[in-house]
């Protein structure tokens, strides 16, 4: 894992080269509305990606996560299928429910079941390198290719090329520091309930966060967004000081944070911090945000790496996993 996660700018850099080579069939119908179905480390991307074109894409987006895909897939739909093995059952499924509906169908896949599927009906499609059996070790691939697909598609601008090539750059030049900083961070994590906040853009790269802290160390570990935690969560923390001592909690910030939300996190600060166990403040690098999202998705990358180590596990291991899915074949 440790090889997968240091080679994360490299990545990036081979999945600006593959983008550019997409070629965008010409849809039969016209694109009204655009859905991307994906699991886990296949799927993260599309939620990545709809936080840096919300502001330019002008078309409803979706993303669907399970074995049905929603009303809105007709025949004005384009269809984005994410698989990186190209097996994965429940966006097969999703898959063939959107053909039925006749939807325009790019596929995103290393291979498998949904690349047979795409070169035997025409659709467009890009093959990730499969450079490893480990999706959520190559989200640089199938985001930038996510770009790529809706910029290709006409959607969105080539706007994201140079940001992700200044990401690259600064990731190659940070990455003792970022490695140095991960291995302390991680050692105030262990053992310890890890609950991460910050301003509600950066969601998807949470979400991020703890699925890397589920499956790299085995460890759970709790999100939620400001301002909507406001409403809600904040009420959870009204118990004595004692209650929360276990608990580890993050504040991950960035430059362009709305003014009110700012000051909501500041104010929330003042008095979480003052309860939890450990609190800290994690400051998201680059200009843009694209460079913030590659920054923090690294800097994350690395801390749910060293915090294997402090839990003495296997990052690269998925037994739980491997089990379920053994178990529903048996039901096939």
């Amino acid at each position: 894992m440790y090889n997968l996660i240091a080679g994360f700018p490299q990545q990036v850099n081979k999945a600006l080269a593959l983008g550019r080579t997409i070629v965008a069939p010409a849809p039969k119908h016209e694109i009204r509305n655009i859905v991307v179905a994906g699991m886990g480390g296949s799927g993260i991307g599309a939620n990545i990606v709809e936080s840096l074109v919300s502001a330019e894409l002008a078309l409803p987006y979706q993303i669907t996560k399970s074995y049905s895909v929603p009303a809105s897939v007709t025949k004005h739909t384009l269809f984005i299928a994410c698989s990186f093995s190209g097996g994965t059952e429940e966006t097969l499924s999703a898959l063939a429910e959107a053909e039925k509906r006749e939807a325009t169908v790019f596929a995103i896949t290393s291979g498998g079941k949904l690349l047979e599927i795409a070169q035997q009906k025409g659709y467009g499609y890009v093959v990730l390198p499969n450079e490893a059996p480990c999706p959520r070790a190559f989200l640089g691939y199938s985001l930038v290719q996510l770009l790529f697909t809706l910029h290709k598609f006409g959607f969105v601008s080539n706007a994201f090329e140079q940001p992700l090539e200044a990401s690259i750059a600064y990731l190659q030049a940070q990455q003792a520091t970022l490695q140095t900083q991960a291995k302390e961070l991680a050692s105030l994590l262990k053992n310890k309930q890890v609950v991460v906040y910050a301003d509600q853009t950066l969601e998807p790269v949470l979400v991020r966060l703890q699925q890397q802290i589920n499956e790299n160390s085995k460890q759970l570990c709790h999100l939620n967004v400001v301002p909507e935690m406001n409403h809600n969560e904040l009420v959870g923390w009204g118990l004595p000081a004692e209650h929360y001592q276990n608990v580890t909690l993050l504040w991950v910030r960035h430059a362009n944070e709305h003014p009110r939300v700012a000051k909501r996190i500041e104010i929330c600060q003042t008095r979480l911090n003052a309860k939890a166990g450990i609190a800290i403040e994690i400051q998201a690098q680059g200009d843009t945000a694209v460079e913030r999202a590659l920054y923090l998705i690294h800097f994350f990358d690395w801390i749910s790496f060293y915090l294997a180590e402090e839990n003495q596990v296997d990052a690269f291991e998925i037994e739980p996993i491997i089990y379920l899915k053994d178990e529903l074949a048996k039901f096939v």
